[in-house]
C-alpha cells in the first residue's frame, strides 16, 4: 500500500482504502479499480491523495528538481527565504517547491523590495539593551477600541442575534458596508447572484461569520498614521488576506466547519506588528533592518530587541478589545501552535503564514519563512499533498480580493 498525490491518480489503480471527502463523505469503497469518472469525481471532492495497492510513485526526489528547471534565480531567492526551515521535511519540501512555482508564474510581492527606506539606520546591537531597560511592553499605547468593534463583539457573543442586527451595526459604517459587500460577491464566496444588502449576506453566510469578517476589517481603521517608508499597508493586508485565504481553506481540507473565524486570524495574525510600528517608528526601523540585512527572522530580532514579540503585543490588545478567544488562540501563537491551548486551529494559521511567506504574497515586514513547528505538524494529521490544491484555488480568490485590499 502507497499513498499517492491526485496528479498521479491512474485508471486501473485499486484502492487499498475508502477514499472520503474532506467532510468525511464515503466517495469510493476499499478495493474499487479507479476509472476515468472515479478520478473525475476524486477532483470534483478535493480529494488530494489516495491509498493504492501495487503502484511505484514517480514522485521521488528528481521530481522536484524537474519542476524547477530554468528557475536558478527564483530557486536562490526560495532558498534564501526557507533558511531558517529543514528542506527534507516533507511538508516544507512541498512549500519550496510550490513557492519557486508561484514566484516564477505570478512574481513575488516582495521580490523586487529593498531595504533603500532603511539605509544608514543604526545596527539593532548597538541600541537593544538601553532599549530594554526603559520599555515593558505591557505599557506600550495601545490603541482605543473603535465603537463598532465594541458592537461587533457583542454581536459575536449574542447566540440569539440575528441578521437585521449585525445588519444594523455594520450598516452605521458606509465604507465597512460597501467592502464587506464588495467581498461577498467576488470569488471569495462564488455566489450566482449579486448580493446587494448586509442582512442578505448574513442570512446566506452566518450571522457570527459576517460579525468576524467585519471586525477584522474593522481593526484596521485604526492604524491609518504608519509611515509608508516603514511599512506599506497595501502589502500589509495583501498578506494577511492571503493568510486568511489559505487558513480557511486548510481548515476545509481538515474537516472543520465554520470555517470563517480562520480566515480573521489570518488576516489579523500580525496586528501586533502595527502596534509596534505605531508606537516605536524609529526602533522599529532598526529592527526591520537588522532581520533583512542578516537573514533573521523579525519575530525573533524583535524578541531581542523588544525583550518582547509581536504576538505578545497582539495578546494585550487582544485583551483590551475583548475579541473572541478563537482569535486570541490563534493569533498569539501562531509561531508556536505546539504551545497553544487549542494546537489544531492554531497549527492551520502558523501553516498558512508558512506558505504565504514562501509564495511571497504581500509583507509585514518579515522577508523569511518562519520556522515550522514540526511537534504542531505532526499532530495536525494533513498530507503535504493538500497544499498544491489549496494554493490553485487561493490564487483564484485572492486575486478577486486584490482590488478590495488597493481600496
Amino acid at each position: 500500500m502507497i499513498t499517492i498525490p491526485l496528479n498521479e491518480i491512474k485508471k486501473g489503480m485499486i484502492l487499498a482504502q475508502e477514499a472520503r471527502d474532506v467532510s468525511g463523505r464515503l466517495l469510493l469503497s476499499r478495493g474499487k479499480t479507479i476509472d476515468k469518472n472515479h478520478i473525475r469525481v476524486l477532483k470534483i471532492w478535493g480529494v488530494t491523495e489516495i491509498k493504492v495497492l501495487g503502484y511505484c510513485s514517480s514522485q521521488d526526489e528528481n521530481k522536484l528538481d524537474s519542476d524547477l528547471v530554468g528557475n536558478d534565480r527564483i530557486m536562490d531567492k526560495t532558498l534564501k527565504a526557507l533558511y531558517h526551515n529543514d528542506l527534507e521535511h516533507p511538508a516544507i519540501k512541498e512549500i519550496f517547491r510550490l513557492s519557486v512555482w508561484f514566484r516564477a508564474k505570478y512574481g513575488s510581492y516582495t521580490e523586487n523590495d529593498d531595504l533603500t527606506a532603511l539605509q544608514g539606520t543604526e545596527p539593532v546591537n548597538k541600541v537593544g539593551k538601553k532599549f530594554k531597560n526603559i520599555i515593558v511592553y505591557p505599557n506600550i499605547k495601545l490603541p482605543e477600541v473603535p465603537s463598532i468593534v465594541f458592537e461587533l463583539n457583542e454581536v459575536i457573543a449574542n447566540p440569539r442575534a440575528s441578521a437585521q442586527d449585525i445588519a444594523k451595526v455594520v450598516q452605521k459604517s458606509p465604507s465597512l458596508t460597501a467592502i464587506l459587500l464588495k467581498i461577498v460577491n467576488s470569488a471569495f464566496y462564488g455566489f450566482l447572484s449579486k448580493i446587494d444588502k448586509i442582512s442578505s449576506a448574513v442570512i446566506l453566510i452566518g450571522t457570527r461569520q459576517i460579525a468576524g469578517l467585519a471586525l477584522g476589517l474593522s481593526i484596521f481603521s485604526v492604524f491609518d498614521k504608519i509611515p509608508k517608508n516603514l511599512i506599506d499597508m497595501q502589502s500589509f493586508l495583501k498578506h494577511g488576506f492571503a493568510c486568511g485565504i489559505i487558513a480557511r481553506m486548510l481548515a476545509s481540507q481538515k474537516g472543520i466547519p465554520q470555517t470563517e473565524h480562520f480566515f480573521v486570524s489570518g488576516l489579523l495574525h500580525d496586528v501586533g506588528r502595527l502596534i509596534l510600528y505605531c508606537n516605536f517608528p524609529d526602533d522599529s526601523r532598526k529592527v526591520l533592518f537588522h532581520s533583512n540585512a542578516n537573514n533573521k527572522l523579525l519575530y525573533q530580532v524583535e524578541k531581542n530587541y523588544f525583550n518582547f514579540d509581536h504576538t505578545d503585543v497582539a495578546k494585550s490588545l487582544i485583551g483590551k478589545w475583548k475579541l473572541p478567544l478563537s482569535l486570541e488562540n490563534n493569533i498569539i501563537h501562531h509561531h508556536s501552535p505546539s504551545e497553544a491551548p487549542h494546537p489544531i486551529p492554531a497549527t492551520l494559521v502558523h501553516v498558512a503564514d508558512i506558505i504565504t511567506n514562501g509564495l511571497g504574497i504581500g509583507t509585514s515586514g518579515e522577508r523569511g519563512v518562519p520556522a515550522l513547528d514540526t511537534k504542531a505538524w505532526d499532530s495536525l494529521g494533513l498530507s503535504p499533498f493538500c497544499f498544491e490544491v489549496v494554493v490553485k484555488q487561493a490564487i483564484h480568490q485572492f486575486s478577486a480580493l486584490e482590488a478590495i485590499v488597493e481600496i
